[in-house]
């Protein structure tokens, strides 16, 4: 899963009190705000063992999204989802351990090595890693069949010619009724037309510090209706 600004990993930060120095970024008041508002009361439950954990270098194996999204995800997830995601990183692994099947598109060549080679030390072998140019994303997601997805993340870092808002209009009819399509960073104004083209989906969204970055960010996931 890709980073806020466009960095391929969260290690790339050069301090591990990052968490707590950040930049105030375009769009936000402080590093305390996501573009929507302040921080929530569970975002800032959470923040003193996000400072902890970056103080001491810790980031655990897990989807680098709002951590309270990571704990409500692992309640819900089922050993016979099937899952698509736009963009590899923590997350394949963490997903492949979970589900029956987990598809990853990718374009980073980097990446996808690194993915490969966590997958292989977990020994799953119910990942399909398909590197792919992000502009085929969208086209390759539109090709699959409706209602075969119990899971779609889209987190995968834009082109010109290939943005979340569209992967979130191409892949709405894939999602089985009742399955979920998690949007990250979904506070930027850029994705609000997401929120108007998921209308009727329940909406469940966190606030909070990711594992190893500066400012407050936003994960959105939405449930499809069991009819419609």
């Amino acid at each position: 899963m890709s980073s806020p600004d466009g960095v391929s990993s969260p290690d790339a930060m050069s301090s591990p009190d990052g968490v707590l120095r950040g930049r105030r970024e375009e769009g936000r008041a402080s590093r305390f705000h996501t573009a929507r508002g302040p921080m929530t009361l569970s975002g800032w439950l959470h923040l003193p063992a996000a400072r902890l954990r970056a103080r001491h270098g810790r980031v655990p194996e897990r989807p680098w999204i709002v951590p309270a999204a990571v704990g409500w995800l692992r309640r819900r997830i089922r050993r016979d989802w099937t899952v698509l995601e736009l963009g590899s990183g923590r997350s394949t692994v963490w997903l492949g351990r979970r589900a029956r099947r987990v598809v990853s598109f990718e374009d980073n060549e980097l990446w996808l090595e690194r993915t490969r080679e966590q997958l292989g030390r977990a020994g799953l072998n119910n990942v399909e890693l398909r590197r792919l140019p992000v502009e085929r994303f969208i086209a390759e997601l539109a090709e699959l069949g409706d209602a075969s997805l119990d899971l779609l993340v889209v987190d995968f870092l834009e082109s010109p010619d290939a943005d979340r808002v569209e992967a979130v209009r191409a892949g709405r009819s894939k999602l089985k009724p009742r399955g979920y399509l998690l949007l990250d960073d979904s506070d930027r104004s850029a994705y609000a037309p997401a929120e108007s083209l998921l209308a009727g989906w329940r909406l469940h969204r966190f606030v909070g510090v990711k594992d190893g970055w500066p400012t407050v960010a936003e994960t959105s996931i939405f449930r499809r209706p069991a009819k419609g």
